[in-house]
């Protein structure tokens, strides 16, 4: 990794709204590569959305889900989920101290515990999602508890990896961009058996990249290989396997005096490390799991499925400083001491469900009754100092930092938690038109905690989240649709800064829409009003002596809004996309918190924007240009309360470009970023100011063999 310049996950251009592939991409490259057919906003892959956990037509289905397919992913040249998901209706920033995957679900964060690998929740710690072994991203907007049990009421973020195929191909790359970004994917696939009931694929990368922020960037190295063994017609076992190697030197968020908000001392540079530049902050990173996904249909009525998987994960940070104050003449900041924090563990989950089909009458039945679970266990040592180290902003001095006080003690935290599930769901059509879905899941969720060698007591939650939807059938390609559903998100595992542990957060969903979906796929869109309340909300901590990774609870909130989404392909070559949200997110209740004031971090507008267009023929055929729009309004920077007033983050909007050329089996592509440079700060406090990336291109070569 290089530490000389500035960096940033470069090469994350044209976040906005596009959810089709281009047909033209699927004639040109192969219908089982560049898929159409696999589109779209709300509408299900083709081989099936494992966030639904059912074959359920979109149509017929009662919830707003949206598919981010492979090849959108490409033509942004997205390396960040976060980016990705700018693509969805409803999904904003959220802080998650500037360098992790944070993002907010309607209003609400969904940063944690709401991110799903091939269905089963991925829960390695902190850290960023590999878009390279992804083959889509599946969001389930509302709560996802009557089938997935706990999580956010916001909605969960499915990952589904890479599957080997029927063909033979090996598609390498090479990128360089910005801030010294180096990288190069493989991905290869093959029938290892004539008869096609054995293939296999390897998914590899190495990523050496900085960012922006002096002093900060990373080396990762990914491995993603996949079997998968088909022994007779109606049977299917595929083994997943997942290999990360992170090296990264994060960057910390900075004051908001300078940044967001003035100082009189002038601006503060976007790139200032508040780390130590002789002694910059350490982050390892590295996981690996071993699953199988495994379907056998007993008849076109009966099939089984199940998943599971493995996980052992290891995390270890070092050096890191967060700002906790700053001097009277607002030029110096005073920094806590977070490190040396060692965490390992491992996670294991496994779901299994049936699905049977029959008919009672005039009422057709399709009802899946599922079991899973799941057992998370980790051990950490850490240490905070609360210093002050104190830092110019404007004539930094480094080197003064190398080890935290010696006479601060360290701390250990154990904690075991476990989650057992059942889950039953029918959905019930009714003639031609009307389709009714009920269903329920039972959760127990327990936690066991030893800080500092002293046992908790152990923390046992149970739940029941019910779930009630219709859909209406108005025509061959639209559909109204109203849903009823309820969470759970159960936080023994949470600590506040005292180190006790949270109750259960519970939340209850509203929503109704019209979904439009043409047969051909030239047409998607869908349009939907909501209403989301939750109680007992954990928040994090963001007082200036609270531990990182600590939280407060406050009491109920609401959000009520409207989603557009919608994709568009009016003519060869030609792809328009776009995503408008309204969000009205506030305190309902709270002894903390100001009734009625604005959620932190939460934007009233959001508007994503995307086309494509690419010549059909003649000499400059099969070169193509993008173009996008991410806005977001103005928002607080904190929750009011009765004793502070929160200033206010500017709006912003943001412009993307590329452009694309495919020659034989070569093809080459440019993406810029945030082309005109804009400084704009997503999410801020007084003390944790989050900057956006800067200005920032990718170039990338990739052949296909």
């Amino acid at each position: 990794m290089a530490r000389s310049g500035i960096g940033l996950p470069v090469a994350m251009a044209l976040c906005f709204p596009a959810v089709s592939a281009s047909a033209q991409e699927a004639d040109a490259q192969g219908a089982s590569i560049r898929r159409a057919d696999i589109v779209v906003t709300g509408q299900r892959a083709h081989d099936g959305a494992i966030a639904s956990k059912a074959d359920i037509p979109v149509l017929e289905t009662s919830q707003a889900i949206s598919v981010l397919p492979e090849q959108l992913l490409e033509d942004q040249g997205v390396r960040r989920l976060g980016d990705a998901l700018f693509n969805v209706a409803g999904v904003s920033r959220n802080n998650t101290y500037g360098f992790f995957d944070g993002f907010n679900v309607r209003g609400f964060n969904a940063s944690t515990g709401a991110t799903y690998l091939d269905g089963l929740l991925d829960d390695t710690g902190y850290g960023t999602s590999e878009i390279a072994a992804l083959e889509r991203v599946e969001v389930v907007k509302g709560p996802a508890s009557g089938l997935f049990g706990q999580g956010p009421l916001s909605g969960i973020v499915n990952l589904v990896s890479k599957r080997p195929r029927d063909e033979a191909f090996l598609d390498m790359s090479i990128a360089g961009g910005s801030y010294e970004l180096f990288e190069m994917q493989v991905d290869g696939n093959a029938p290892l058996v004539a008869d096609g009931s054995l293939l296999a694929r390897l998914t590899a990368l190495y990523r050496d990249q900085d960012f922006f922020v002096d002093y900060s960037g990373q080396r990762r190295i990914f491995l993603a290989p996949s079997l998968t063994w088909k022994p007779g017609p109606n049977t299917s076992i595929t083994l997943l396997g997942r290999y990360v190697d992170d090296k990264i030197n994060p960057w910390s968020p900075t004051t908001a005096y300078g940044t967001a908000l003035p100082n009189p001392n002038g601006p503060v540079s976007i790139k200032l490390s508040i780390n130590d530049g002789k002694y910059p902050a350490v982050q390892d990173n590295d996981y690996w799991s071993v699953g199988y996904v495994a379907d056998h249909k007993f008849s076109d009525a009966i099939a089984i499925h199940q998943s599971l998987r493995y996980q052992d994960f290891h995390n270890s940070w070092d050096n890191w400083l967060f700002v906790s104050s700053i001097s009277p003449d607002f030029r110096s900041v005073g920094r806590f001491y977070y490190g040396p924090f060692e965490e390992n563990g491992e996670y294991f989950r496994v779901d299994t469900n049936l699905s049977l089909r029959f008919a009672t009458g005039p009422l057709s039945h399709y009802v899946l009754a599922g079991l899973d679970y799941g057992h998370r266990d980790s051990d950490q040592t850490n240490l905070f100092d609360p210093g002050p180290y104190w830092l110019d902003l404007y004539n930094p001095v480094y080197g003064t930092v190398s080890a935290p006080n010696p006479a601060v003690p360290g701390t250990t935290y154990a904690s075991v938690t476990k989650q057992r599930g059942f889950y039953l769901q029918d959905h019930i059509k009714v003639g031609g038109r009307l389709t009714v879905t009920l269903g329920g899941r039972w959760d127990r969720a327990s936690s066991a905690i030893n800080n500092n060698g002293a046992a908790n007591p152990k923390v046992v939650d149970t739940a029941f989240s019910p779930r009630a939807g219709a859909t209406l059938m108005l025509g061959e390609a639209v559909s109204l649709y109203a849903n009823y559903a309820k969470s759970f998100n159960p936080q023994g595992s949470y600590r506040a800064s005292d180190g006790s542990t949270l109750p259960p957060e519970r939340g209850v969903n509203y929503e109704a829409g019209i979904k439009v979906a043409r047969p051909d796929g030239s047409l998607r869109a869908m349009a939907t009003l909501f209403e989301l309340t939750r109680t007992n909300v954990a928040t994090a901590d963001l007082s200036p002596t609270a531990p990182p990774n600590t939280y407060v609870l406050t009491g109920e909130q609401r959000t009520r809004g409207i989603e557009l989404e919608g994709g568009w392909r009016p003519l060869p070559g030609v792809e328009l996309t776009a995503a408008y949200s309204y969000l009205d997110a506030k305190v309902t209740a709270d002894s903390r918190l100001l009734v009625g004031a604005r959620l932190s971090s939460v934007p009233r507008h959001i508007v994503n924007l995307w086309g494509r267009y690419t010549i059909q023929q003649g000499p400059l055929a099969n070169l193509g240009a993008g173009l996008g729009l991410h806005h977001e309004s103005n928002r607080p920077a904190s929750t009011a309360s009765a004793t502070s007033t929160p200033f206010y983050l500017k709006g912003y909007a943001l412009v993307d470009a590329a452009l694309f050329y495919r020659f034989d089996d070569w093809s080459v592509q440019a993406n810029v970023r945030n082309i005109f440079n804009e400084r704009y700060f997503p999410t801020a406090s007084l003390t944790r100011t989050t900057p956006g990336e800067p200005r920032t291109f990718m170039i990338s070569l990739a052949r296909r063999f």
